[in-house]
């Protein structure tokens, strides 16, 4: 009987294992086939402080895989423009379990969007490909599918040529760095061939340069996203990378939280504003300090007129001739 127990309990923890492996394959060969329809496409997010920093941090998220609202609600959340450049009197919701979120209390001076799109070639583009390598920058988001248009789109990024691109970056340079608020400037450019994209890098390199010695100069914190449409294997390898190693992380937490995603409820407006009930840590800590601060105003009020209608009086010795009893006294 003892035999026929262990036997039992044996197949079980054999079948139990059978069955994981199954549907981490499962899983495994899904996101390959998906990645293969999209033709290995991906777009990379890569986000970099310049000048003085600490406007943004590093999370302890597991992924840096995102969607293209995850990226517009960290852009939302950082900067304090919208995409038509008007100045908005409060911040709104980032996603959850993004690798990169700004600071509660230090904000950016600005900051700059740089697409690129086309047939970008990372072999010809040493700058590009050292930002958009996993320790090149300070974060990266990666999407799976090309998103950079329709990120830059939302922004109302201007698309310029190769030969436009240097000289609308210096400008885009200078406005980052002149104007006053967190504002986000933008610009798209399209490459056709690799003389082109090594073209744009070499323009891109000395915009960096140039930008982190104005934000240095300044004392101020620049903030750079850089958009890259990215259609070689890396982009394939960079994501199937990141989702093996959350199955894996999946796997090694038994109670399954890794497998839980959380999306906040919510819509764009007009505007593209992402407008949702749940507030924001910034609006929860705005009205703690508004409420308690107004609540002991209001204690110490009540507790002052308390102690003057109940302050004992002492006899009134000049208006009714106690005084002069005193004195007769």
């Amino acid at each position: 009987q003892i035999d026929t127990c262990l036997l039992v309990s044996a197949t079980d923890r054999y079948q139990h294992t059978f069955t994981s492996t199954m549907v981490r394959s499962i899983i495994s060969l899904a996101i390959t086939a998906a990645l293969s329809a999209l033709n290995a496409e991906a777009t990379t997010v890569a986000v970099m402080e310049l000048g003085k920093g600490g406007v943004l941090h590093r999370t302890s998220a597991s992924s840096p895989t995102s969607s293209a609202g995850g990226v517009m609600s960290f852009w939302k959340s950082t900067h304090d423009a919208d995409s038509n450049g008007n100045t908005r009197d409060y911040r709104t919701a980032q996603f959850p379990g993004m690798t990169v979120v700004p600071d509660m209390f230090s904000r950016a001076d600005g900051g700059v969007v740089i697409g690129v799109t086309g047939e970008v070639d990372l072999s010809v583009m040493p700058t590009v490909a050292s930002l958009v390598e996993e320790k090149g920058a300070l974060g990266h988001f990666h999407l799976a599918g090309n998103n950079g248009r329709k990120l830059m789109r939302h922004l109302n990024a201007p698309l310029v040529s190769t030969n436009e691109f240097s000289a609308a970056a210096d400008s885009k340079v200078k406005a980052t760095v002149s104007e006053q608020g967190n504002k986000l400037e933008s610009i798209l450019v399209n490459v056709a061939n690799k003389e082109e994209a090594a073209a744009v890098d070499a323009s891109l390199a000395r915009m960096l340069k140039a930008l982190a010695q104005e934000a240095e100069k300044a004392g101020n914190t620049v903030v750079l996203h850089l958009v890259v449409d990215d259609e070689d294997t890396s982009a394939r390898r960079r994501l199937l990378t990141e989702e093996q190693r959350v199955l894996e992380e999946g796997d090694n937490n038994n109670n399954g939280d890794n497998d839980y995603t959380y999306t906040i409820p919510g819509y764009y407006d007009d505007n593209n504003n992402f407008v949702t009930p749940y507030k924001t840590i910034f609006q929860i800590q705005y009205y703690n300090v508004v409420q308690w601060t107004a609540i002991g105003l209001f204690t110490i009020l009540v507790a002052a007129n308390v102690m003057t209608v109940n302050m004992p009086l002492m006899p009134d010795t000049l208006l009714f001739g106690e005084s002069a009893k005193m004195v007769a006294e």
